[in-house]
């Protein structure tokens, strides 16, 4: 007898998963499967491996020397010791844990030429591939495959990453992102692990975990400054409640926010993301392709400065679109400074016009001494 589709719903996520990884199934025909139960970490391994194309790789550190010499190694050792102890890994297994830490941030150093630092979240981003017992080749595999998909480039402090990050916020919540500029708080101060770590810093492992099945099921690497901008929004109300206190507390308090987050919470973190960013403009996306990808490669020098721009930057080719579809999506409202003649000459039909030398005017009008 075929299967009924009330039977057919009620199949459980991790059976569904198991046939489609037999089938040799990608993430992409996977898509449809509702997470009902709690996986087993052989599962959730597979499925990730799946999700970041790692799948049958070789052993990239099989013709490593294994010489841990880095200027920075007492540190990179302290680190992977702290990281282990946190997780509470048996005696019998901690030396291995430790070794295999130290080992993949060494050879990923070494390989691509970064000095370690205490403002890197290597060790925050092999919290969750630690859970899943992965071999040392697998889990470097994982974390490589994570920092080239999904971890922004420049993401060090005053990055471009933080600097798109608050045009972002700027453009959905005008009033908190001046209330923090007013406060000169910027969003490296309290974001720089959210985003090196994919919130793992931050989030308890459980979390974290959920979190990611749902990133990586979505294979989007830019949903990550939605899901910053939607932890902010919901912080709102408690942040502009602190008018009297002082930066660093601010900042402690923003930082700190992903760790109210729970399991329970991930599916509406998400849906509000996706939200926000259906109400965004693409060029967000299309302008700053170059943020995600290979170290390897330098950001275009061509690029614009993000540190210095106004607003949100939006192409002139969305803007024409926008304009001509007249659709649902983003709308824009156009102020064209250009001099009369120009404008009279040919404009957008919604365009406003503010000449830019009327404005030049009263600007000398208000100078003292003008």
């Amino acid at each position: 007898m075929a299967e009924s589709s009330e039977e057919a719903q009620t199949r459980s996520w991790s059976q569904n998963l198991a046939e489609a990884l037999d089938s040799g199934s990608d993430l992409e025909m996977d898509r449809g499967f509702t997470q009902e139960d709690d996986f087993s970490p052989q599962h959730r391994a597979k499925i990730w491996k799946i999700a970041l194309n790692v799948s049958g790789k070789g052993d990239s550190l099989s013709n490593w020397d294994g010489v841990l010499d880095l200027p920075e190694q007492t540190l990179i050792h302290n680190r992977s010791q702290q990281l282990i102890g946190q997780l509470g890994v048996s005696e019998e297994e901690r030396g291995d844990a430790e070794a295999d830490v130290e080992a993949i941030i060494t050879f990923y150093c070494k390989s691509r030429n970064v000095t370690f630092s205490t403002d890197l979240s290597f060790p925050h981003l092999l919290k969750p591939l630690l859970g899943l017992s992965l071999p040392r080749s697998d889990l470097y595999n994982c974390f490589y495959a994570l920092m080239n998909k999904y971890i922004p480039r420049d993401c060090v402090p005053k990055g471009r990453p933080f600097h798109l990050f608050r045009l972002l916020l700027q453009y959905h919540e005008p009033e908190l992102c001046s209330f923090l500029d007013t406060k000169k708080i910027t969003p490296d101060s309290y974001a720089i692990s959210w985003l090196g770590s994919l919130f793992s810093s931050h989030c308890l492992p459980n979390v974290t975990q959920t979190l990611w099945d749902h990133y990586f099921q979505q294979t989007d690497p830019f949903l990550v400054f939605f899901l910053m901008l939607v932890i902010l929004v919901n912080a709102k109300e408690s942040i502009l409640t602190q008018e009297a206190d002082g930066k660093e507390d601010i900042i402690k308090m923003l930082e700190d926010s992903p760790s109210l987050l729970e399991s329970e919470d991930i599916e509406d973190l998400f849906s509000l993301a996706m939200y926000y960013q259906t109400k965004t403009p693409l060029s967000l996306r299309k302008m700053n392709q170059n943020l995600f990808g290979s170290s390897l490669v330098a950001l275009k020098e061509e690029e614009m400065d993000l540190s210095q721009a106004l607003c949100l930057p939006v192409s002139v080719p969305e803007i024409l679109q926008a304009n001509q579809l007249q659709q649902d999506g983003v709308r824009f409202f156009v102020v064209d400074c250009r001099p009369a003649e120009q404008y009279n000459s040919g404009h957008l039909s919604t365009a406003f016009h503010l000449d830019s030398d009327l404005v030049s005017g009263v600007s000398n009008l208000l100078t003292p001494n003008s």
